[in-house]
Parts: structure tokens; sequence; C-alpha cells
């Protein structure tokens, strides 16, 4: 769940992006996955969604560790950058700003470092990437 003040907005990158409310400075903690808002999906359950609820996630969630997390707030329009302003903490349990973060600015993170492969959903899912 996001830890800061944010909002959805038009992006240049892609359609709805995810904006900074407030200022936030370097190291701060952006997103923690907290349940049961924040959801994981194991393949077995993904195989017994409809063709939508697949749609849905292929959209809108990443692959952390053979499960599909899918954020139940607005971080879910957070859109990939090769320069993001976001990243992963060590541990991968925190999203961290990688730099101070002005009011107005687009929350981005880079997709290749932030997911791992969907290999553990092939043939029952597959990723939807700009």
């Amino acid at each position: 769940m996001l830890r800061v003040k944010t909002y959805i907005s038009n992006s240049s990158i892609h359609g709805i992006g995810l904006f900074a409310g407030e200022a936030i400075p370097k190291g701060a903690v952006i997103w923690a996955f907290d349940a049961p808002i924040d959801q994981r999906f194991t393949p077995d359950d993904v195989a017994r969604m409809t063709p939508k609820m697949k749609e849905f996630l292929s959209r809108y969630a990443y692959c952390e560790r053979g499960t599909l997390v899918l954020c139940g707030d607005h971080a879910r329009f957070m859109n990939h950058s090769p320069t993001p302003s976001c990243g992963n903490d060590p541990t991968r349990q925190f999203t961290l700003a990688l730099r101070d973060i002005a009011p107005g600015d687009e929350l981005t993170d880079d997709y290749a470092t932030m997911e791992d492969s969907w290999e553990p959903f092939a043939g029952i899912i597959e990723p939807e990437r700009m």
C-alpha cells in the first residue's frame, strides 16, 4: 500500500500515471505490500480465473517470487522508465524513492529490475507491457 501522498493523472509515458502529491525525499518508503489491500496470486489461482480477470492482471500485476502481486491502491498505475524515480530496497520488501521527488513528478520504476520473470505463468497468462 502506498505510504506517501499521491494522485493519478494523465501521463506522457503511458495513458495514466502515478504522481507525487508531496515532496518525497530520497530513500523514503513509497510502497509496501499490505494484505488484504494488496493481493498475491499463484499460478493455480490464475488458472482458475476468467479471461477478463487474467486480462486485468496482465495489465496491472507484476511477478514476484513465483506469484502475481496486485496493488490494491493506485500504485498499480506506476509506469516504466529506464531512468526510474523509484526502485526496490535490497530485500525487495519496499519500493523506495531513488532520488528526491518533487510534488507533481511522475513516480516510475524500471520493470526489468522491479519484477521477476513471468515464466511460472507461461501458458496461463501473458504479461501486457508497453
